[in-house]
């Protein structure tokens, strides 16, 4: 019960990551808050959530949209009191996916746009709207799912690659402005996770093998992010911030 008697709000909750760090959160005690679109996958998560013995909420939210982050949060601290804990971890999956991310001179203004909205200003205008309670709460734990991306730059992907080294930067700044209300913020830097959104991109033997040879150990999966997260988000990080927790297989120091 690592988290008890917190508030745990955790954008992007309804798959892969997100959802994988909802169940556990609930499991260690915390109030779960499950911010996301998909409304039909985020009420039967919460639900199945509350049925094994834990307490958590559904609120549908586009993190993309500043005033739908304000509305969700107020709803959140209105129904459980306060928030404790934030995990930005929705990303633009939809996007990346659809191959919207592409070299500079190719990338429309608007697919940049759209990418930022959701990957820097989404977190952004989390974290904007729930200071404030923590400040009030008297402390609170801020975690940024972020990406190797922020470190190394991968072919094709300005958008997300900028975005990425944004929250970075974002992270250490949290980190140094809220410091003396107890806010803590870190980042996770994340590699190659295998969940249902990226299980397309290991559809062949080849394609898994090109993967797996990129790193140290084996193919991260949703639990090595959760594991890291639930660290940073308790009172055992206590003495830590401003941090980046690299959760990626090795993938980084192989490279260097």
């Amino acid at each position: 019960m690592r988290l008890k008697g917190k508030v745990a709000f955790i954008t992007g909750a309804t798959s892969g990551i997100g959802e994988a760090m909802a169940r556990r959160f609930a499991e260690e005690g915390a109030k779960v808050v499950l911010a996301a679109r998909s409304e039909e996958k985020g009420g039967a998560i919460a639900a199945s959530i509350c049925s094994a013995g834990g307490d958590a909420m559904y609120l549908r939210m586009d993190v993309s949209k500043e005033d739908n982050v304000q509305n969700t949060v107020a709803h959140a601290v209105e129904r459980y009191g306060s928030v404790h804990v934030l995990v930005n971890n929705a990303g633009p999956v939809d996007l990346m996916m659809s191959g919207t991310d592409r070299p500079a001179d190719r990338l429309e203004t608007a697919a940049f746009d759209a990418i930022l909205k959701t990957a820097l200003y989404g977190p952004f205008w989390c974290c904007k709207y729930v200071l404030p309670h923590m400040m009030a709460a008297g402390a609170g734990s801020i975690v940024n799912i972020s990406s190797t991306a922020a470190v190394i730059g991968l072919p094709g992907m300005p958008a997300y690659s900028a975005a990425k080294g944004g929250l970075s930067a974002l992270t250490r700044q949290l980190a140094v402005d809220y410091g003396a209300y107890a806010i803590r913020a870190n980042a996770i830097v994340v590699g190659f996770i295998v969940h249902e959104n990226t299980q397309g991109r290991i559809d062949t033997p080849e394609k898994k093998q090109a993967y797996q040879k990129l790193h140290l150990t084996r193919l991260g999966v949703p639990q090595d992010v959760v594991n890291a997260a639930l660290y940073l988000a308790c009172d055992e990080s206590v003495f830590v911030t401003g941090s980046h927790l690299t959760v990626d297989g090795g993938v980084l120091v192989k490279s260097r």
